[in-house]
């Protein structure tokens, strides 16, 4: 009986998670069914007395752009342009993780839900919009058009939340939103959930703000729905929805009963929202707690897990606007406790709930630089909004503090935001010319397979490599041959002990242990090893340079202002290697030397050359 009721809980669980995103429709639509019931129709009444509403003379006087807002929009429209040409410019699907796309989508295979019980993640909408996208399109320009799309939405949705200000003030607001390190890396990578999750925040406030001024219907289904999208991309947000919901219930109930007693009925029904996204919440936690306690693990998080210290310090470099929230948060609360001051409903509990997201990463000791974009935004809106009201009553005092803070902001987050793309583009760049080489040396190779010894690279970055490869259409030893792959097979080795001789062991791809280079060996040295410079002069002792990427000269000269940002960088435990964003092939076969260097001289000349029109940016 115990083993027909085990079998029985395991094949219901087996269910369970491979057809998740069948439960998850079915709790969508019925979501959308009791928000529609339960969701009060519009509220002339609300939206008169609402002091941001149509009636206003302000936002009348306000809707009429003046020559600064034009001139503010004309600004804000030039640097969107930019920031999409930027996402576009010199892409291919070589970014770490993109393994995630070229595996399956790009190859016609479907990414199934990310439950993973046995590392301890649960984000079961991450990737599945390129499930539907590989029917329209599987190009490199395609499917960052849905990141761009998706950034143009929320820009809208912004633009409106901060209707009740002069263009003047939206425009420079955004600007800094989106430059924030977390935003742009976000949605400069196609894999990084956190970009479908500030996309459904940006809904989410949009339907808040709206419902907050007329009750309509609408906005309270699109509050819902937008949650219940929210919360299957990343963990934490859903510390984030708790913490906004249940701070704004308490605050309108208490606001509620200054004016003397009211029935709990009449509570619940002006917090109808709020109690809403508690249910949605529930619902998050009771799917979280039955994929993962059947086989509970926290091997994701204690990998991952650094010194608090270290934790602090490292969002303390690349994210001041954290640390300039919670403060302002502090002294709003202490204001309304001790001195009866008011407190927006609304803003100051997104405010609450954001410092409950970015407390819960500090708790597991989580650093990434792009895990606190919700917060970023949030917390950015929130500031901006708190600095306009303050400045309504304007001193040379306050305006001075204010546009000393936004400035310093703007500058510290553009300068580390301009770090991660010249990084990321130059490493994409060089795996493509390195590519590219392959292609032109494999047909002068009279054996079978070609050997690449990678003395510096660990099992991830060989695999990533791999599958970047095997894209391209390189044929891989070890792998299946399709059609479209031709040419000797390549024979990837490294220094790393390798387990069953597989990069890493949940992916299929071959490495073999080696520790030295063979003679008929190409030697590659890329541009993220931490290679010194004398590392490679070594190698190219015994071996000769057949070429050479190097994407950014400016960036890897010693000394150059970039590598005091390296903070962002995915070498930020400790300085950058002096090989950064420079890709090196060396081979052992001697014999050949004469021929073989001379033909790949005007090559690197070329790789030099195309490194230049990124610097230009």
């Amino acid at each position: 009986m115990a083993t027909f009721v085990h079998n029985l809980l395991k094949h219901s669980y087996h269910i369970f998670t491979s057809d998740f995103l069948l439960v998850w429709l079915f709790f969508l639509g019925l979501i959308v069914v009791c928000a529609f019931l339960l969701g009060s129709p519009p509220d002339s009444m609300a939206s008169g007395l609402s002091p941001h509403g149509v009636s206003d003379g302000r936002g009348r006087l306000r809707s009429c752009l003046s020559l600064t807002d034009g001139i503010s929009a004309i600004a804000l429209l030039l640097f969107v342009a930019f920031y999409v040409v930027l996402i576009f410019y010199k892409e291919d699907f070589a970014a770490y993780d993109d393994d995630q796309l070229t595996d399956f989508s790009l190859r016609g295979t479907n990414f199934g839900p990310p439950i993973w019980p046995s590392v301890g993640r649960f984000l079961p909408l991450a990737l599945q919009e390129f499930n539907l996208l590989r029917f329209i399109t599987k190009s490199t320009a395609g499917y960052h058009s849905f990141a761009v799309a998706q950034l143009i939405i929320l820009l809208l949705a912004l633009v409106v939340v901060l209707g009740e200000y002069k263009f003047v003030y939206r425009a420079p607001i955004l600007i800094a939103a989106t430059l924030a390190p977390s935003f742009v890396l976000s949605f400069g990578s196609l894999v990084c959930p956190d970009r479908n999750v500030l996309f459904w925040l940006a809904i989410m406030l949009l339907c808040l703000c709206g419902h907050s001024k007329t009750k309509a219907r609408v906005y309270f289904i699109g509050c819902l729905v937008a949650t219940h999208f929210a919360l299957y991309y990343k963990e934490p947000v859903v510390v984030f929805v708790v913490a906004y919901a249940g701070t704004q219930l308490v605050l309108q109930s208490y606001l509620g009963r200054r004016t003397g007693y009211r029935p709990w009925q009449e509570l619940a029904r002006e917090n109808s929202l709020q109690i809403g996204l508690l249910a949605v919440s529930g619902i998050y936690l009771v799917l979280f707690l039955a994929a993962m306690l059947p086989h509970p693990s926290y091997s994701y998080i204690i990998a991952k897990r650094t010194a608090l210290s270290s934790v602090i310090l490292g969002y303390l470099q690349l994210d001041w606007v954290v640390f300039i929230l919670i403060p302002v948060l502090v002294l709003r609360l202490g204001w309304f406790v001790f001195s009866e001051g008011q407190l927006d409903p609304m803003w100051d509990s997104l405010a609450i709930g954001a410092s409950a997201y970015f407390f819960c990463l500090i708790a597991l000791r989580l650093y990434m630089p792009y895990y606190t974009a919700p917060v970023d935004l949030i917390g950015l809106l929130y500031l901006a909004r708190v600095s306009l009201s303050w400045l309504s009553k304007p001193t040379k005092l306050r305006v001075s503090l204010v546009t000393t803070a936004f400035v310093c902001v703007l500058l510290h987050n553009a300068a580390y935001s301009s770090f991660s793309i010249v990084e990321s583009k130059n490493f994409i760049q060089a795996k493509r010319q390195f590519a590219g080489f392959l292609g032109s040396y494999g047909p002068r190779v009279s054996s079978s397979t070609v050997e690449l010894f990678f003395p510096y690279a660990d099992g991830y970055r060989l695999m990533e490599l791999s599958a970047y490869l095997r894209y391209k259409g390189f044929r891989l030893a070890g792998q299946s041959v399709t059609s479209s792959e031709a040419g000797p097979g390549l024979v990837l080795e490294g220094r790393e002990a390798f387990a069953n001789n597989r990069c890493v062991g949940y992916k299929d791809y071959t490495c073999i242990h080696a520790d030295s280079a063979r003679d008929s060996a190409l030697i590659i040295v890329l541009p993220d090893d931490k290679a010194s410079a004398d590392d490679v002069e070594q190698i190219g002792k015994d071996s000769v340079l057949l070429f050479s990427a190097e994407t950014c000269g400016f960036c890897s000269r010693p000394g150059s202002w970039l590598r005091l940002l390296h903070a962002i960088s995915y070498f930020s435990e400790g300085e950058l290697p002096e090989h950064w964003l420079r890709l090196d092939v060396f081979s052992k076969t001697h014999a050949s030397s004469g021929r073989e260097s001379r033909p790949e001289a005007s090559r690197v000349v070329r790789s030099t050359t195309s490194a230049r029109e990124l610097n230009r940016l």
